[in-house]
């Protein structure tokens, strides 16, 4: 149980002893100012409030700003409906993140979730608005006294009147306090009581009241400020008393603070009560409201503008804090723990914040000091501009070596102590050491420096001497006695070498081109520079801390990770990441960006983790672990805006997606992270899901902007981060839907694709039915064509087979019919006569009457030969010319001379006379039959030979072959 409450009395030591750390005196913290010409509306700051989403919100005579960290965000009547006045008087932030503003002309405005809400409008000027723990609305009114509104009621109640209320305040048991122009008032349900003298309290204003976390009330009026304690009022300082106090406040330590009237801000802390006034900096001594940050930055609100004080990463000290110089060119950490500062007018010692300044033995003119050392008995040594090498001796700076007394120069930029107590000097001309028995050993080029120009001096671990010069850097090995030139490579085009780091078996070098790492052991040479990412090419001096290294430039202080810089270095070769940094300037607390070097030491680590700089105004100091408790500060991220196409969109309330219209083609998103201690410094990053996935750098730009988005759903996530910490889960998202047109949409999408589907389906039919109908006429022409052709065959074959003139079958038809039958019909047994006709004396009608009377009469005689075998089944033909076949089936030569005969007479007696006047056509037939032949060609031979009989024996008569 002891050991249990052993530990716990040492755990609350500790917290309290780390709160006691990170209390900084007034002239620590960093300050900065905001007027109208930052973009303020006004210089009256009448109010001060921060929101839970990490806004500060700043009360004016025109109008209400928001401050982001990076800008102000006006707010006036012509722009929010809801705030009734310009002149705004007070603000109150609410538990649940909504803000009540009021304004000169009695308004009364409610911001929540965004949304303006104007309440009934007050009978005169609302100094201050209370909302109780019973939602009740109390309004201190000047010169109408004080009312209250119930809660969802608009009805006014005075509770007061006749006097200005400035100030409302409600303890833990519930009482209502008001500071008023007549004194501090006690209200309990509802009745107003005026605290006395008798209670402490003098007869005088009251202008305000604070409840402190332990819930004390303090009491700031014209005449000073009071604390309440068992039932009576007793001052809070002696030193506040008649002052006009005009706001309170109380820190995260439970320190006080005071603003007042006319006297700027005054602090009651372990370090006292401080003073800040407009000589210190304040824009104005009129105070008009205090405000803590939840980053423990206090804001001051003066009638002159807007005032901050943080804790920044580097706090500087300068000639205004009690320094001999401002321009700062050494810097020294001594091993009792104190500081050593060197500037162009003198030198300092501080220790616990206390400075002490030094002075020459026998002179009271200023001393450039350039460089500083201490001996192994904690002697300091200091190289000087002008005078050579001095040393601190009982308060007073005496001279030790000066070039009347043997120096080269007696401009001494570097000063160091070997392992063996041998002074080195480092001078404008050369190299200087004095031995252990005072006696001076000379270095120039002549005995291996590559320059006379020295500027920085170093031991390795190895005992060895460094020597940086203005055309590169020497090693003196005392084993041997001599110099090692170290020219930088000719590709590093690297020359001077203004600090040194010892660190192992590397010795680093701050030059002109870079931080160069040279292996004692094995020679390599290794360079960082531009083209690996560092941001400036001159550096002045290393300091390592933690796993960090600090380089020293005019243009600010560069933090880097010293694993990092190894592993680009050991992969010169190889492409690797690009270098991560942090450079700090005047906007992290230093009152100059331009680091000294060039002297050495410009820059030191010192016993309490402190890291200092040698600066054009001053001694820069940083504490890397204000940065790493900065880095673990709560970081609120907010979505400020959305611009589509330029134009500003109302952001929804949480849960609903901002619709945007079809066509919007450019979306902007502006964005912030509320933190005010580095704000310049926060870095982003951003993902749009439903586009891409994965997080994307944006480093410290605040607006991102998205072009040429397909309509759709995405949210857009952004997030923040502090610079080397990890990225919080601080997240904010916003749904947004970019709207279709009616061509975008996917029922007109799909109405087309089915619509194409349809048209291509019936472009298919129509050609299907097409080809089919071409397949048809192409059918039918085919058809067609082969009846015509078969037609034109026919024709052709029936030409072939038929004569012209008459129509008949020729004598081919008449050949081929008799060569293909008349064997079937001898063997039948059937029998078969042929009939040869010709025409007597046809030569003689040609001749008489024309071969067109000729040809008529052949289509005549043509004609009663055919109705004769049309008649009797028998088969004619025109053998050729004037002479025809007659083939008379199962006929034997006695039928068929019958049926010749009777031929022959109607020939005979057929009227001629339509064709050819006095006509008269006879005709001859020779007759044989199948009875006395085997081939059907004697057949004909013998039908021609019983015609030839015919015509010979007188024609006109008809002859058949004789067996």
């Amino acid at each position: 149980m002891l050991r249990i409450s052993v530990f716990l009395f040492l755990m609350i030591q500790s917290v309290c002893f780390a709160n006691e750390q990170t209390r900084l005196p007034l002239n620590d913290y960093f300050s900065e100012t905001w007027s109208t010409r930052s973009g303020l509306p006004h210089n009256s700051i009448n109010s001060l409030a921060q929101t839970n989403d990490g806004y500060i919100w700043v009360a004016t005579w025109e109008g209400l700003a928001r401050y982001n960290g990076r800008e102000f965000k006006l707010f006036t009547r012509s722009e929010i409906p809801g705030l009734p006045d310009s002149g705004l008087r007070s603000l109150s932030a609410q538990a649940d993140g909504s803000l009540y503003i009021v304004g000169a002309r009695g308004g009364v405005s409610h911001l929540q979730h965004g949304q303006w809400h104007t309440k009934p409008q007050a009978e005169a000027m609302v100094n201050h608005i209370l909302k109780t723990n019973t939602n009740e609305l109390w309004l201190a009114l000047e010169g109408k006294g004080l009312v209250y509104r119930a809660a969802d009621s608009d009805i006014e109640t005075h509770i007061l009147i006749n006097l200005s209320a400035y100030r409302l305040i409600q303890d833990l048991d519930g009482v209502i306090w008001a500071a008023t122009s007549d004194g501090l008032y006690k209200i309990e349900n509802k009745k107003a009581r005026l605290i006395t003298a008798d209670m402490g309290l003098p007869s005088a204003p009251i202008y305000t009241l604070l409840l402190t976390r332990q819930g004390q009330l303090i009491v700031g009026g014209e005449r000073g400020a009071w604390k309440f304690s068992n039932g009576k009022f007793t001052p809070v300082h002696q030193q506040l008393n008649g002052e006009s106090i005009s706001s309170l406040l109380e820190d995260d330590h439970h320190d006080l603070w005071f603003g007042t009237i006319n006297n700027g801000v005054f602090r009651l802390s372990g370090f006292g009560l401080e003073h800040l006034d407009a000589k210190a900096g304040l824009p104005g001594n009129r105070t008009l409201s205090l405000l803590q940050d939840r980053e423990n930055s206090i804001w001051v609100g003066t009638n002159g503008g807007l005032y901050r004080l943080r804790e920044a990463p580097f706090s500087s000290w300068s000639k205004k804090r009690g320094l001999s110089s401002d321009y700062i060119r050494t810097v020294m950490s001594h091993s009792d723990g104190s500081i050593w500062l060197g500037g162009s007018t003198g030198l300092n010692r501080m220790y616990n914040d206390h400075i002490e300044s030094f002075s020459l033995v026998d002179s009271d003119k200023p001393l450039s000091v350039l460089s500083l050392a201490e001996d192994d008995s904690g002697g300091v040594w200091l190289g000087t501009y002008t005078a050579g090498v001095m040393r601190v001796l009982n308060g007073q700076i005496h001279t030790v070596i000066n070039r009347d007394s043997g120096l080269a120069s007696n401009e001494v930029r570097a000063l160091l102590f070997d392992n063996q107590q041998r002074l080195w000097l480092g001078t404008a001309t050369g190299l200087t050491r004095i031995e252990v028995d005072g006696s001076l050993t000379q270095f120039t080029t002549k005995q291996g420096l590559p320059g006379d120009f020295i500027m920085a001096l170093e031991l390795d671990s190895k005992g060895n001497v460094w020597v940086g010069t203005g055309v590169g850097v020497a090693m003196f090995n005392d084993t041997l006695g001599k110099f090692k030139g170290q020219l930088f490579p000719r590709k590093f085009n690297a020359e001077y070498a203004f600090g040194f780091y010892s660190q192992n078996e590397y010795m680093w070098m701050a030059t002109d081109r870079g931080l160069i790492r040279f292996n004692i052991d094995t020679g390599d040479v290794a360079m960082l520079g531009r083209e690996q990412g560092l941001p400036v090419d001159k550096l002045f001096q290393i300091v390592a801390q933690g796993d960090s290294f600090w380089l020293s430039s005019n243009r600010g202080i560069i933090q880097v990770n010293q694993h990092q810089v190894n592993e680009l270095l050991n992969n010169s070769q190889h492409k690797a990441d690009a270098l991560h940094y942090q450079m700090y300037d005047e906007g992290d607390g230093m009152l100059s960006a331009q680091a000294n070097g060039g002297s050495n030491p410009a820059a030191v680590l010192h016993k309490d983790g402190s890291i200092w700089f040698a600066t054009a105004q001053g001694a820069a100091t940083a504490l890397p672990e204000r940065l790493k408790r900065a880095s673990q500060l709560e970081l609120p991220t907010v979505i400020e805006s959305i611009l589509v196409d330029g134009k500003n969109t109302p952001l929804i309330t949480k849960g609903e997606a901002v619709l945007l219209p079809p066509g919007s083609d450019r979306i902007s998103f502006h964005y912030a992270g509320l933190s005010f201690i580095m704000p310049q410094r926060i870095k982003f990053q951003t993902k749009l899901l439903g586009y891409n996935d994965k997080w994307v750098d944006r480093q410290q730009l605040n607006i991102t902007e998205y072009t040429n988005l397909a309509p759709g759903k995405y949210t857009f996530m952004v997030r923040a981060g502090y610079p080397n910490g990890q990225w919080q889960e601080n997240h904010k998202a916003l749904d947004f839907v970019i709207q279709s047109f009616f061509w975008q949409k996917l029922s007109f999408k799909l109405m087309v694709f089915f619509s194409l589907i349809l048209l291509f389906f019936g472009l298919y039919k129509y050609r299907l039915y097409h080809y089919k109908k071409i397949e048809k006429e192409l059918k039918l022409r085919v058809k067609q064509q082969t009846r015509d052709l078969q037609q034109q065959t026919d024709a052709f074959a029936h030409q072939a087979s038929h004569d012209q003139l008459t129509g008949m079958p020729n004598r081919r038809a008449f050949d081929n019919w008799l060569a293909e039958n008349f064997d079937n019909i001898k063997q039948s047994g059937q029998p078969l006569s042929i009939a040869i006709i010709d025409i007597d004396h046809f030569k003689r009608i040609n001749d008489n009457w024309s071969h067109i009377v000729g040809d008529k009469v052949i289509c005549v005689i043509a004609t009663i030969l055919q109705q004769c075998c049309n008649d009797n089944a028998n088969q004619v033909s025109r053998w050729g010319g004037e002479e025809f076949t007659l083939l008379l089936p199962n006929k034997t030569a006695t039928q068929a001379v019958e049926i010749c005969e009777q031929l022959r007479l109607d020939i005979e007696s057929y009227d001629f006379s339509p064709i050819a006047m006095g006509l008269k056509v006879t005709v001859s037939f020779g007759i044989a039959d199948s009875s006395l032949v085997d081939e059907y060609d004697r057949l004909l031979v013998q039908a021609d030979q019983a015609l030839y009989k015919a015509k010979n024996t007188g024609r006109n008569r008809v002859e058949v072959v004789q067996p």
